[in-house]
């Protein structure tokens, strides 16, 4: 018996999946009350694989259904990958233009007591070579920049303009070993020479032994030559070192202005000194004077000829005459002639 239902297993497999669907399709058209036996057995032998089978559709659709939703995402996350790093990009830029005009703000606050030609210029070059401490702008002869002119932040001192372009100018920065500004210690306003030494300090020369200098003292610019305004900021003294023999004493400072993130600079040409208008001033008090003198002194001149002919010897004799004091008699009688010539 086994070896015949090893023998036709494939017939009997067969059979009994198309009577047992077929029994449980019968059966489920008929009411409970009218299930025979072999419907029972065959809805309790189907329900299983049908169950199965619901089971493995259900979670093939389901799985079909979320690979395409699952590309669907991807593309979507694709997108809006993009767009949050576009707007990311925008909120940099937005954030940035506002602090470029907070600076900008503090720039223009900081140079409105500030007198003279004033040009705002942005760093676009910097010169790394330890030789040479310059800075390169955006403004030029176009803009009024000329060379020799000063050049500030909001830290304070920056430089002087040595060359200018048409659009551009080169920047000596305070940093350079050929650069000096006369300073003084704000605390006790003991003056000096603050001079570049090429690298990132500065020194502060012609100092005498004795003059009080303390680390932490603030430098500020003294405003003598001219070029740089009185008050502003260069640094601030980091080493004090007193020999036992000399008469000067080594001060270094390091410079208020970070160059290396520096970003707005203002290039100033203040006005003249006091004491050049004061030198002026009489120059041209005198000058007023001459030309008074010589306005008078033509005046004169001009006066001179109306005044003669009363000076005049001729006229003595007619003063002698008795009909002298009556000088309206006398023109008639010069003026009668006259018309005998006609």
């Amino acid at each position: 018996m086994w070896n015949i239902i090893k023998e036709y297993r494939h017939y009997l497999a067969t059979l009994v999946l198309v009577i047992v669907p077929v029994i449980a399709l019968n059966a489920g058209g008929k009411m409970p009350a009218d299930l025979h036996w072999f419907d029972r057995a065959a809805v309790a032998v189907s329900a299983p694989v049908q169950t199965a089978i619901r089971w493995s559709l259900e979670t093939g659709w389901d799985g079909m259904q979320s690979y395409f939703l699952l590309l669907r995402t991807q593309e979507n996350n694709r997108d809006l990958a993009l767009e949050n790093r576009r707007l990311l990009n925008e909120i940099a830029s937005f954030q940035e233009v506002a602090r470029e005009n907070e600076r900008l703000r503090q720039l223009v606050e900081f140079n409105n007591p500030l007198e003279g030609k004033k040009v705002v210029a942005q760093v676009i070059a910097q010169d790394v070579s330890p030789e040479f401490r310059m800075i390169r702008i955006n403004k030029g002869h176009k803009q009024g920049v000329e060379s020799g002119m000063a050049v500030i932040s909001l830290e304070g001192v920056v430089g002087r303009v040595i060359r200018v372009g048409q659009s551009f100018s080169d920047v000596l920065s305070l940093q350079d070993s050929s650069s000096a500004i006369d300073g003084l210690i704000q605390r006790n306003r003991v003056r000096g020479v603050v001079e570049g030494l090429g690298g990132s300090q500065l020194a502060m020369k012609y100092l005498r032994r004795t003059d009080d200098v303390q680390e932490g003292d603030l430098i500020v610019s003294s405003g003598i030559g001219g070029l740089f305004p009185k008050g502003l900021t260069i640094g601030k003294v980091t080493v004090v070192k007193k020999k036992n023999f000399g008469i000067t004493q080594t001060v270094e400072v390091s410079p208020s202005v970070d160059f290396n993130r520096l970003e707005e600079v203002t290039v100033i040409d203040p006005p003249k000194m006091p004491l050049e208008q004061s030198t002026l001033e009489p120059t041209s008090v005198s000058v007023a004077s001459r030309e008074k003198a010589a306005a008078a002194a033509k005046a004169a001149e001009v006066k001179k000829p109306d005044a003669k002919p009363e000076a005049k010897p001729a006229a003595k004799p007619a003063e002698a005459k008795p009909v002298a004091p009556k000088p309206a008699p006398a023109a008639p009688a010069a003026e009668a002639p006259k018309p005998a010539a006609d």
